[in-house]
Formats: structure tokens, sequence, C-alpha cells
């Protein structure tokens, strides 16, 4: 079953690697996560104790929880399927990598804004050789990089990634405190994007 998650990157797709062990030790001293729990297939992270002041939750009343399942079968199932919420950490052995939702649409050129439907054959050319980055969009002329493109929220690129499973596409956004926090940490700016997967 696919899970809905907020995803945390660096802006910069060239921003190197940070180890999981140091983003884990900023995003624990800042109290967005707790004490780590080792499951079966990965180590998950609840809720910290200032996780509702570092992520600001959008509408009404959302229904979130934070409070893991005591018994290891709910823990285990609960984290597969984003029931409740809590943060891992991923990092992509130093090679870039793109994460993306199941059913992210075109995205643009950061020029003229058009849409760019080839991206997904241009993203697999990538994938098979990792030199083979640039794109010029067919429109305008632009040249860049894959990177360059508009995902607006549904994809992105990156050597590390900050999970936070049970959130909703646009439910909730990274406050200022963190996003200064990761900026401190890595020297670069750090994007959100929703994805189910």
């Amino acid at each position: 079953m696919a899970t809905h998650k907020l995803l945390l990157h660096p802006a910069d797709p060239t921003c190197p690697q940070v180890a999981t062990n140091v983003l884990v030790e900023c995003l624990q001293s800042i109290g967005l996560i707790g004490e780590p729990v080792r499951l079966a297939a990965e180590t998950i992270y609840p809720a910290g104790e200032h996780f509702l002041q570092l992520i600001t939750f959008l509408g009404c009343s959302p229904m979130i929880e934070l409070e893991p399942p005591a018994d290891t079968d709910s823990l285990e199932a609960g984290s597969k399927d984003g029931r409740y919420c809590h943060v891992t950490v991923t990092e992509c052995g130093g090679h870039l990598q793109f994460r993306a939702d199941e059913h992210s649409t075109e995205p643009r050129c950061p020029q003229c804004r058009k849409p760019e439907p080839q991206w997904r054959e241009q993203l697999r050319a990538w994938q098979q050789d990792p030199q083979h980055l640039h794109w010029s969009c067919a429109v305008c002329g632009y040249t860049g990089q894959l990177t360059d493109l508009n995902f607006r929220k549904s994809a992105g690129f990156g050597r590390n990634f900050i999970e936070i499973r049970g959130i909703y596409p646009s439910e909730a956004i990274p406050g200022e405190a963190l996003l200064a926090s990761l900026k401190a940490l890595t020297g670069c700016h750090w994007n959100m994007l929703y994805v189910r997967e």
C-alpha cells in the first residue's frame, strides 16, 4: 500500500550528502524527532517534543496521529502505510536520487513554463547513465539540466531525504525554524514535496 509523505530535500541538487547520523542528531537536537525505533526493515523516529512547532499543519482541524502503536505488529504495519506520523531519514549513497509521487504531472520549463511531455523518457536515460542530466526545452530553447524542471512539489532530486510519513498533500509544511536548522547544517536551502509511494 502506498504511503502519503511530506519529503524534505536540499533545493540544490549539487548539495553534498550529509551522513544520516549527523542529520538525525540535528533533528533530535531541535526536537523534531525522538529516539530511534528499530523495525524489521528500517529505523523510524517518532515525533519529537517540538514536532508541532517545527511542522505547520494547515486547515481547521487536521486528524494527525502522533503516538506510535504500542504493539510491534501495529507499529510495523502503521510504519509502512503511514497510519501515524513519524520520520525516516534516508541518504542515497552519495548519488543523486529522484523521488516522485506516483501520479506526478508533467513538469514545466523554468523559463517558458510549458510542460515537458518527454520527461519520463529523459529521466530513464539519466537513471541509466547519470552523466545524461542535460535537458533543453523544445518550445523556448532553454538549456539546463533535468533538475531545473519545475515539478510543483510532486517530485524532486537530492542526496538526502527526510520523510515525514502520514502527511497528506498540502496538509502540512515545514516551519521556518526547521528549514533554518537544515540550512545551517548543510549550507543549502531545503525544499519540500508531497508524494505517495
